[in-house]
C-alpha cells in the first residue's frame, strides 16, 4: 500500500520521502517510482518504527532537512507475529502498528502545523471493531496470540488516538484521519500459517485489490 501511495504522490509532482525499514526493498521501490513517474525528487530514509530510538533519529533528520511536511501517511503494519518484546520493553506489534507511528506523528507535529494546510493519515482497519483497550497490552501482557487478535487491538488504538488528534487540531489547518484501505493483497499475512495465506491468496486473486 505504501509504495502505491508514494507512486501516486510522485505522479502528482510531490517531493516524496519513503520511510522504510529494509534498505534493499526501499531502494527497489525508490527506483521503480522514479522510473514510472519521471519524478527525481523521491528519497529513501531508513526507519524501524518498532524502535523508539530509530523513530527519534528519523524524525530528527526530517526536522533538520525539510522545511515543510504537508502529508504524513502512517502505513507500517504487522499481523500474526509471535510474542516479542522490543528493547524499549514494548510488545512488537503494538510498537510497529501504533506506538512508533504515534511517537513519529507527535515529533513531526510542529513542522506539519507550520506547513498547513496539511494532513495526517493513519492506515487502520475495519477489524478495530474486534479490538479492545488494555494498556497492559503495550508490554505484551494479557494478550492472546491467534491470527489477527493483537493486530485488531492495535488498530483500535490507531482510531482512538487519531480521533483525539483530529479534535486537538481543529482550527490549525491540519486534518487527521484514520482509514480502512479495504481488503488488499499485501504481505501483511506473511506470518500466518501457510494454509491461511494460500486460501487468502486464492480468494484474493478473484475478489481483492492488488
Amino acid at each position: 500500500i505504501g509504495k502505491f501511495i508514494a507512486l501516486d504522490f510522485a505522479r502528482r509532482g510531490a517531493r516524496v520521502i519513503l520511510a522504510c525499514r529494509s534498505e534493499a526493498r526501499g531502494t527497489a521501490a525508490l527506483k521503480e517510482i522514479k522510473e514510472k513517474t519521471g519524478n527525481s525528487d523521491v528519497h529513501l530514509r531508513l526507519v524501524d518504527v518498532s524502535s523508539l530510538d530509530s523513530v527519534r533519529e528519523f524524525a530528527k533528520g526530517i526536522l533538520e532537512e525539510e522545511k515543510a511536511l504537508h502529508i504524513l501517511v502512517n502505513n507500517a503494519g504487522v499481523s500474526g507475529l509471535p510474542r516479542q518484546i522490543t528493547k524499549d520493553g514494548l510488545e512488537v506489534s503494538f510498537a510497529t502498528n501504533h506506538l512508533g507511528p504515534f511517537l513519529l506523528t507527535n515529533l513531526l507535529l510542529d513542522l506539519i502545523k507550520r506547513s498547513a494546510p496539511a494532513r495526517i493519515v493513519t492506515l487502520s482497519s475495519v477489524n478495530h471493531k474486534k479490538g479492545r483497550v488494555d494498556f497492559s497490552h503495550f508490554h505484551g501482557e494479557n494478550l492472546t496470540y491467534h491470527m489477527d487478535t493483537v493486530y485488531n487491538h492495535t488498530k483500535l488504538h490507531n482510531i482512538i488516538c487519531t480521533n483525539e488528534l483530529a479534535r486537538r487540531l481543529q482550527g490549525t489547518g491540519v486534518t487527521a484521519n484514520s482509514v480502512h484501505p479495504g481488503i488488499v493483497m499485501t504481505e501483511v499475512l506473511r506470518h500466518y500459517p501457510f494454509t491461511i495465506r494460500w486460501l487468502f491468496n486464492l480468494i484474493g486473486f478473484f475478489f481483492f485489490k492488488v
